[in-house]
């Protein structure tokens, strides 16, 4: 009887911790979010270190095509860790009150941001390198929603190839 009771014990304590491993993960997941660019000098760091091509969703504050793109296609490719080594997610926001470093250190306005990638309305999505150069056709506003995920697939493995890891 007490053999039982310590065996019961054990299976109950073994898979309570497989589910709370579970809620955990389950809970990073939902807190994954895209990291903000304040310093295009860091942004540049980032992709030369990691040796990646950067997918920056051009941004505003008050744009709900914007906030699509996030919540329904940008934040699951992340949760789902499949693009962790083939890309870096980041966003830049274009309002003309939300500040930055540029690559000289200066700080500007996010409009000016816009103004050097010629980015008129939001959403738009760049595909950059270390050098801040494009290395895939960018995605402006969003089109089709049936097919936008496979759109950003094909415009993130295009911009892998293009990018200097790749080609050398």
């Amino acid at each position: 009887m007490q053999f039982k009771f310590s065996y019961k014990l054990l299976i109950v304590l073994l898979l309570s911790g497989v589910f709370v491993n579970a809620n955990a993960n389950a809970n990073a997941n939902a807190n994954a979010t895209i990291q903000t660019v304040k310093d295009m000098r860091e942004l540049n760091r980032q992709a030369s270190d990691a040796d990646l091509p950067v997918l920056l969703l051009m941004t505003s504050k008050d744009c709900e095509y914007c906030k699509a793109v996030r919540d329904n296609y940008l934040l699951p490719m992340i949760k789902s860790g499949a693009y962790q080594n083939k890309i870096l997610f980041r966003q830049l926001y274009i309002d003309e009150y939300d500040y930055l470093r540029n690559e000289k250190g200066e700080l500007i306005a996010g409009d000016q941001v816009a103004l050097k990638y010629d980015v008129e309305i939001t959403p738009v999505i760049l595909f950059i390198n270390a050098q801040g150069q494009e290395v895939a056709e960018r995605l402006v506003g969003i089109s089709v929603a049936d097919y936008f995920d496979k759109t950003l697939e094909t415009h993130i493995l295009e911009a892998q190839k293009n990018n200097p890891r790749y080609t050398n």
